[in-house]
């Protein structure tokens, strides 16, 4: 075995057989909060990707799949409920999980976003420790502890 063929090797060894990343499209147009949530995902081991309304969504979920949406209710351009609406109804990614966050408290704000299309619909300002939970959880991504065995 060559000297190139055993770095080729190593190359393919092990580090090709990690999963990639699972990509998530952090939708706000505030860009202290897609930093934010950005920055709390990425930091969890997501490749993350940002977008600062719903038109700018579409146009990146055209190009490229992700694992995962989080999608602000209120922005301009196009809002969080219609963006969420025209992905599922024109069948775009029909199966990725979609978190919509707001500061929108009522139950009439959070029923409307899961008739949008949402699978969970969270209360800004959203807790770091959940934030991750909940992506891990939506992309299949989730380690927990196993029962019985205190780890």
């Amino acid at each position: 075995m060559t000297r190139d063929s055993m770095n080729d090797q190593a190359a393919t060894g092990p580090q090709a057989s990690v999963p990639a990343a699972p990509a998530v499209l952090v939708v706000d147009d505030a860009a202290t909060v897609r930093a934010y949530h950005s920055g709390i995902l990425a930091e969890a081991g997501f490749a993350v990707q940002e977008a600062a309304n719903g038109y700018e969504a579409l146009e990146l979920t055209l190009a490229e799949r992700f694992a995962l949406l989080v999608v602000d209710v209120n922005m301009p351009v196009m809002d969080g409920y219609t963006f969420v609406e025209s992905a599922r109804r024109d069948s775009i990614f029909p199966e990725v999980p979609i978190i919509m966050i707001s500061t929108e408290r009522h139950q009439g704000d959070a029923d409307e976003a899961y008739r949008a299309g949402a699978n969970l619909y969270l209360v800004k300002p959203v807790d770091s420790e959940l934030l991750v939970f909940t992506a891990q959880l939506l992309t299949g991504r989730f380690a927990g502890t196993t029962a019985g065995t205190g780890s």
